[in-house]
């Protein structure tokens, strides 16, 4: 049984045989000629032949002599084919009627091939290529024959001869032409071989050189091809010409871009330096006149001047720049449209939005209209809501722009206070996601997060459904979704996709936690993700731990304190949070003992921290309640306070903590032991500082000498020794 070829294959072959279809050029009936016509067709000979015009104008004759399919053209054609003694014009001719037979092969006419054969010999190189460009559209079984004749021939001229086979090589799809080529190179002329050689190579897949025997033995295996593996191998030919000639495209343009944008930043630097040198109140019109300048790359370096500014001087373009930027979204190049966007999607103008809006109802230029949407987003008028909203329900709309305009709709309408007028929005929505397909993914996931943005519980069935997906984006809205609508059914997949490998989900699932749980299960999910062990993205974290402070707030307080240990490996979250444990607790009278434990816990993590100015208040507080209820453990703490004090940036407060302690306290010993840490503290030099060792001293000397006796004024004799300048 044969093997089945696939439509696409069969696509690609009917356009390389193609040509062989044209062998008996089919001709529309022409009406008669009339006087008209021969005024018509004579004015266009008349333009050709003109000495007096450029190539573009006598080109332009040219192709529209070749328009009027008439038989009173023809022999007009062939006579200007054959004005030997005009190669300009000659050359325009053939120039059209290659590229006429591209668009219109129905019209090409056996009489057109002699003279073109003739301009073969012609004395021009330029002349010889086009005719052999012309003679290369020709049905194969019009001039295969005379061309292989022509190059065989030993008493024809080198060049036309080659010339010959150049109006063959295009041909090399057909065996007949490829026949006829390797025929060739058994005359056994250097010249004759190289030239074949370059016209089959584009085929042979594999460099044979110069070879003659080489190209025989190939030819010899590809001639035993069937039809079908004949066109089989010339399909794997063109993909692989295809490939090439993509990447050698990508080549050309990364230089031509580097080019580019090297010209334009010369250009850039020379109008920097003279709009400098202009007065200021002359430079939005320089700057206006560039923007407006014929040349791209003039235009490209003023609209880099204007984002400098922007950037630079924070100066907004106004007035006529502004103006002279809203004329470029009519620009003729969609680049040059996208370039002016990106300035203008940062200006929060009535006027840009009106532009912009209307851009958007005539743009067809697919990467622009995404622009377009992209900047309505960015200039965040709800006024732009409608256009999303009909861009989203276009049947005409390509993927990538339904995409942004949900996404820019999701911007909009989360600037709405109230979301209840858009029920146009909420039906589009519905109606455009039921049907997308599931491929679309990013169009999915977009169309989702609109709907989040807009929070209408007839979208809640989707949110349910999404959120068993596997795709990032779709998770990520669809959690979000869940969240806006207050769905907390699904709170156990939520808590799965705490753990999620990608951060945005994790965020995105830890937010809906935050918000729609309620169990200890919940709170135990979010504490794990506060620790950076365990969740290294950041916004992840700080998510995590407002979503466990917003549980926690239900909690009862014994489990609420119980919360700090299992931060203890986390100072600085430990003490943030302890800090707010006391805040609430000191708004309540039934939690004096709490408070108290929490003070003192705090204090010593503060102090362990080497915080200790954040410790003083603190102790002072805790100091002052435990000495009015006569607690034993009143003297550490007093003691303690001292230290913060003693160890602090600023020893402000020191006096009147000692002097406090010396005389509230009811343990005897507190003034001996305020001599002995006062004295260790002076004595450590590990981190001496002039200045703050001098305002000590004036905090310690304000003390008086008989609160604390002898040992207090033998320190301070000794300090202020240790502090006076020596000569």
């Amino acid at each position: 049984m044969p093997r089945r070829v696939s439509p696409s294959v069969v696509a690609i072959l009917v356009g390389i045989v193609g040509t062989a279809a044209r062998a008996q050029p089919i001709r529309v009936p022409t009406p008669p000629p009339t006087d008209e016509l021969t005024a018509q067709l004579q004015t266009c000979r008349e333009g050709i032949l003109d000495t007096r015009a450029r190539p573009d104008e006598r080109r332009r004759w040219v192709d529209l002599l070749f328009s009027y399919d008439s038989a009173q053209a023809r022999p007009m054609i062939v006579e200007l084919i054959s004005l030997s003694g005009r190669p300009e014009v000659q050359a325009a001719v053939c120039g059209g009627l290659a590229d006429q037979a591209r668009k219109n092969p129905d019209r090409l006419d056996a009489a057109f091939v002699e003279p073109l054969m003739g301009i073969l010999g012609a004395e021009s190189d330029e002349l010889r290529a086009a005719a052999a460009r012309a003679l290369a559209e020709f049905p194969i079984d019009l001039v295969a024959t005379t061309l292989a004749e022509r190059a065989a021939r030993a008493d024809v001229p080198m060049p036309q001869r080659l010339a010959a086979i150049d109006a063959l090589a295009p041909n090399t799809h057909h065996r007949e032409v490829v026949a006829r080529l390797i025929g060739l190179l058994e005359m056994g002329v250097p010249e004759i071989t190289d030239r074949v050689a370059v016209a089959l190579e584009p085929i042979a897949m594999r460099a044979l050189g110069r070879d003659a025997a080489a190209w025989r033995a190939w030819w010899e295996e590809k001639a035993r091809l069937s039809e079908k593996e004949w066109l089989a191998y010339q399909l794997r030919v063109y993909r692989d010409r295809s490939r090439k000639l993509a990447i050698d495209l990508q080549i050309e343009r990364a230089e031509l871009n580097q080019d580019r944008s090297a010209t334009t930043a010369k250009i850039r630097d020379f109008q920097r330096e003279l709009i400098r040198s202009l007065p200021a109140e002359q430079r939005d019109a320089r700057l206006v006149e560039w923007i407006d300048d014929p040349l791209s790359a003039v235009k490209l370096a003023a609209l880099g001047l204007v984002k400098a500014r922007i950037a630079d001087e924070g100066k907004r373009p106004e007035g006529e720049v502004l103006a002279a930027l809203l004329r470029l979204l009519q620009h003729e190049s969609p680049a040059m449209r996208r370039e002016a966007l990106q300035i203008l999607q940062n200006l929060s103008d009535e006027g840009v939005l009106t532009a912009v809006l209307g851009r958007l109802e005539e743009e067809k230029d697919p990467a622009t209209r995404h622009a377009l949407l992209t900047a309505l987003g960015k200039i965040g008028n709800p006024a732009a809501i409608p256009a999303m909203v009909r861009e989203i329900g276009s049947p005409e709309s390509p993927p990538e722009c339904v995409r942004e305009a949900a996404a820019a709709l999701g911007q909009l309408v989360a600037k709405l206070e109230s979301k209840d007028a858009l029920p146009d929005a909420v039906k589009t929505l519905l109606e455009r996601y039921r049907g997308s397909s599931l491929t679309e993914r990013s169009v999915r996931a977009a169309l989702l997060t609109a709907m989040a943005g807009l929070a209408d519980a007839s979208f809640t069935p989707l949110f349910l459904e999404a959120v068993e997906s596997d795709d990032v984006g779709i998770l990520q809205a669809a959690l979000n979704g869940l969240r806006a609508v207050g769905e907390a059914s699904k709170v156990g997949r939520c808590r799965t996709l705490i753990s999620h490998p990608d951060p945005r989900v994790r965020l995105a699932a830890i937010e809906a936690v935050a918000q729609l749980g309620r169990e200890d299960a919940d709170l135990e999910a979010l504490l794990a993700r506060v620790n950076p062990v365990v969740e290294s993205n950041e916004l992840a974290r700080d998510a995590a731990w407002r979503g466990s402070r917003q549980l926690l707030a239900a909690r009862p307080i014994p489990q609420r304190i119980r919360v700090v240990d299992r931060l203890r490996d986390m100072p600085d979250l430990s003490i943030k949070y302890m800090e707010e444990l006391i805040a609430s607790l000191a708004s309540s009278p039934n939690n004096v003992a709490e408070l108290d434990a929490m003070r003192d816990r705090l204090a010593a993590a503060l102090m362990a921290s080497g915080r200790f100015a954040e410790a003083v208040p603190h102790l002072r507080e805790l100091y002052a309640v435990r000495a009015a209820r006569g607690d034993e453990s009143a003297k550490a703490v007093g003691l303690r306070w001292l230290e913060a004090i003693l160890e602090s940036p600023a020893p402000a407060g020191c006096a009147e903590a000692i002097v406090r302690l010396a005389e509230t306290s009811g343990d005897v010993s507190i003034k001996a032991d305020i001599v002995r840490l006062v004295g260790a503290h002076l004595d450590d030099a590990s981190n001496p500082d002039a200045q703050r060792a001098r305002s000590l001293l004036a905090e310690l000397r304000a003390v008086p000498i008989d609160l604390l006796g002898d040992p207090w004024g033998d320190l301070m004799a000794r300090a202020t020794n240790s502090t006076e300048p020596r000569e």
